[in-house]
């Protein structure tokens, strides 16, 4: 019964998807196959510059570029970019996965998923290489070529050697790949950053494109390096490996390029660095393209036309178990109506009929105190876990955090695939304070704990120390045998606590499980900016008072998260001011989200207070949230 009743819940989420992010997937596909062929012509302009006789070199590209096999690559390469933005949609998040501790990082790298979006990449990677190779021509356009050398004429079968430079190319683009997917996890990529200044798409692909390019030319050179390193160390493999394979022989007449002297060939050099500037910019066209329109904001209806609609209107999306990237979505779009659309905040505020009954209003509150409860429990529980070393006590405040679809689960439209199955299991345990799991029965070392003192608390398990019957009563001692097993339990993490090596793959990095902690606080400073917004216009626009019955509880929720922040940011190595972060084609926007939800928060707290003013002191609260509100109406905060 309970599989065959979440099925039309699953589906109503799949299909809600598609709605809403099926036309944006097209459109980015679309685009960036469209801009492949001016990447193309680029491409094939400095492949064959030459600076001496300029309108030869432009009439030649041109010539090329109509040609028939230029065409045939063109659509070759067309299909690389389907399948590039295809991963891109598989493996999107809106709540960054952020790795506490070296060990999480290298388990991140090595799950299957992303040891199969590495496979996939640098296939891929070889393939535009592969492409890039034929399309530059000359002497790095086949694989198998005659040879130069007199003794090659002996017998017709020795007539053919390994063409090496093509195979550097090759192994270039394969590499490049794979280091493409290994930074796209390793410096989550993946994850969608949301605009705070809404534009046209345009205006942002214009103001992120020169970055592109710029990023792409250095990646590509850094990549160059780390390869002909690699190749001079290992090329020697690969290239037996195919000579035997193909019954090839060597080409004694040319300079082997597993050499100081075979790497010195600028030719070679400029023309594998041109093929990495052409394939980094192409995939990240697609990346950026998909982000553009993923994060473009959406009209949720307050109010559905017609019934069919009912599973789209703005109340009903916030409180139901959509996908997390739906959600986002509904809040930017409360976040908007509550600052720029007076006539859908008036639906917000209107009574249903019959009945006269604030339902959007009531609906639309209650998903965003629930936000803000949800951010008050989680953070005076990772208060209480690291003030007690790691060991989660008993808390005060009842824990019951709401439940999210994974990001990978229902975060692609391509329907309930392995992959989508397979989503959330690894990071759930490696993400430190991702939303699927904001209670956590154990944790590690605490927040300020020095290297020397930390306890190795991921190779056990926590054991009871006394157990409870059915009838609630304490039973008795522990036995002697889990008193050995807990003497044991001890020594085993004394002994690996004093191993340097085992230290630095488990010590937990401060920083990083700091930025866990808030990795999905964009929803909830939407849902205080769309809340506070939506208070402070029913001053003047609430005619019916719809408001005015929540607003207790309303200011209640904020004091409270804000003696929850200002404790949390007490803690040591909590920085209290924001670093600077330079402009980088990779979104870092994740790391200060702490300071943006402490901004965000003391923000939406004065703009009711200024608003309401002194008739706030008609609002029933707590001596202590009185006189908090009494600070914030003089400005004292």
């Amino acid at each position: 019964m309970a599989t065959a009743a979440s099925r039309p819940s699953a589906g109503g989420s799949r299909d809600i998807l598609w709605r809403v992010l099926g036309w944006r997937i097209v459109a980015s596909i679309v685009w960036s196959v469209l801009l492949l062929p001016i990447c193309t012509t680029i491409f094939i302009i400095f492949s064959s510059i030459d600076l001496f006789h300029p309108i030869q070199w432009l009439s030649d590209s041109f010539s090329d570029l109509y040609s028939s096999y230029v065409v045939f690559y063109l659509l070759l390469l067309s299909v690389v970019i389907v399948i590039i933005n295809i991963f891109n949609v598989e493996f999107y998040t809106v709540v960054p996965c952020i790795p506490c501790s070296r060990l999480a990082l290298i388990g991140k790298i090595v799950h299957p998923q992303q040891v199969m979006h590495s496979f996939i990449h640098a296939s891929m990677g070889m393939v535009m290489a592969w492409c890039a190779a034929v399309i530059t021509k000359g002497q790095y356009s086949f694989l198998v070529v005659p040879c130069t050398g007199t003794e090659s004429l002996d017998s017709p079968a020795a007539q053919t050697c390994l063409n090496e430079y093509h195979l550097f190319f090759l192994l270039a683009g394969a590499f490049m790949g794979y280091s493409y997917s290994l930074l796209y996890f390793v410096n989550n990529m993946n994850y969608l950053p949301f605009p705070i200044i809404q534009q046209y798409k345009f205006l942002r692909f214009r103001r992120s494109l020169l970055l592109l390019v710029k990023h792409s030319c250095v990646e590509s050179l850094f990549l160059v390096r780390n390869f002909c390193i690699l190749y001079y160390f290992l090329g020697h493999i690969p290239k037996a490996w195919i000579s035997t394979a193909m019954d090839l022989r060597k080409d004694k007449q040319l300079h082997p390029l597993d050499t100081v002297s075979g790497l010195l060939n600028l030719s070679l050099l400029y023309h594998v660095w041109l093929c990495g500037v052409f394939l980094l910019t192409t995939w990240y066209v697609s990346w950026i393209l998909f982000k553009i329109y993923a994060t473009e904001a959406h009209l949720f209806p307050v109010q559905p036309s017609f019934a069919e609609e009912s599973d789209e209107c703005l109340p009903k999306v916030l409180n139901s178990n959509s996908p997390l990237i739906i959600k986002y979505l509904a809040l930017q779009d409360l976040v908007l109506l509550s600052q720029y659309s007076p006539s859908r905040r008036q639906e917000v505020f209107s009574l249903s009929q019959p009945g006269g009954h604030p339902h959007n209003w009531t609906a639309i509150s209650r998903e965003c105190l629930s936000l803000l409860n949800d951010m008050t429990q989680k953070l005076v529980f990772y208060q209480e876990a690291a003030a007690t070393n790691g060991r989660v006590i008993s808390s005060s405040y009842p824990m019951e955090p709401k439940k999210f679809n994974s990001p990978g689960s229902l975060g692609t439209p391509f329907g309930s695939s392995v992959m989508n199955r397979m989503a959330g299991i690894f990071d759930v345990n490696t993400c430190y304070g991702s939303p699927q799991s904001p209670q956590l029965i154990r944790r590690g070392p605490r927040l300020w704990t020095s290297a020397s003192d930390q306890q190795m608390t991921e190779f056990s398990s926590s054991f009871p120390s006394t157990s409870v019957s059915a009838e609630g009563k304490t039973v008795g001692q522990p036995s002697m045998i889990y008193s050995w097993i807990q003497n044991k339990r001890e020594q085993i993490k004394n002994f690996l606590s004093k191993r340097v090596l085992i230290m630095y793959f488990f010590s937990k990095h401060p920083e990083a499980s700091i930025q866990a902690v808030f990795s999905d606080a964009q929803m909830h400073i939407w849902a205080l900016e769309g809340l506070s917004h939506l208070v402070a216009a029913s001053y003047t626009e609430d005619r019916f008072g719809v408001v005015q019955t929540t607003l207790p509880a309303i200011l209640n929720s904020l004091l409270t998260l804000q003696e929850a922040v200002d404790k949390y940011f007490k803690l040591p190595h909590v920085s209290s001011k924001p670093p600077r972060i330079s402009g980088s084609l990779v979104d870092t926007s994740y790391k200060t989200l702490r300071f943006a939800f402490r901004a965000s928060l003391k923000t939406a707290i004065y703009r009711i207070t200024t608003t309401f003013g002194e008739h706030l002191n008609a609002v029933q609260a707590s001596a202590e949230h009185q006189k908090r509100l009494q600070q914030f109406l003089e400005f004292k905060e």
